[in-house]
């Protein structure tokens, strides 16, 4: 029953993704118990002390993730080396951008190029080779990659800054 919990909850989660993150002209509200559902389970936005970015083992092999061990995404909608996120307020409901006090965050075991961009809210959103990076709120803690893949729009970083094109475990 847990297995199937958590299940459902990825499904929700990546159907929350996508009425959020979409270029449609029409927008759908999500039903009330998503809103609520994806509202408790986001990642808490004060991050821990330590690098802004490091790597970690996941089923996907080795990815960046944020200072508290969350797999940090880059979304294709993004064009590197522009000032501003594509993911606008709706998005960032489910995809929160990785923020660092730091203009110049520290990083270890990252060989990709950091700096970061102005944050939607203020402060300086991380950028890894000139993507801005986000958090997925699906993703049940450290090691998780439930956001991979997501609308075919959303990927892991492997150590370079390269996003990872593959399913976890492939």
């Amino acid at each position: 029953m847990g297995r199937m919990l958590a299940i459902s909850f990825t499904a929700l989660a990546a159907g929350a993704a996508l009425v959020g993150c979409t270029n449609n002209e029409t927008t759908e509200e999500a039903p009330a118990t998503m809103t609520a559902t994806m509202t408790t389970t986001a990642p808490a936005t004060a991050p821990a002390a330590g690098p802004a970015l490091s790597t970690a083992q996941t089923d996907l092999g080795e990815v960046v993730v944020n200072v508290d061990g969350m797999t940090v995404y880059a979304f294709d909608m993004d064009t590197p080396g522009t000032d501003a996120s594509a993911c606008d307020a709706a998005c960032q409901e489910i995809w929160p951008p990785v923020m660092s006090d730091n203009p110049q965050p520290e990083v270890s075991g990252v060989a990709g190029t950091i700096a970061t961009i102005p944050g939607p809210q203020g402060g300086n959103q991380v950028t890894v080779n000139g993507m801005p990076v986000y958090l997925f709120s699906g993703d049940a803690g450290p090691g998780s990659v439930a956001g991979q893949g997501v609308q075919g729009l959303w990927w892991a970083l492997n150590p370079a800054g390269e996003k990872i094109m593959t399913e976890p475990g492939g």
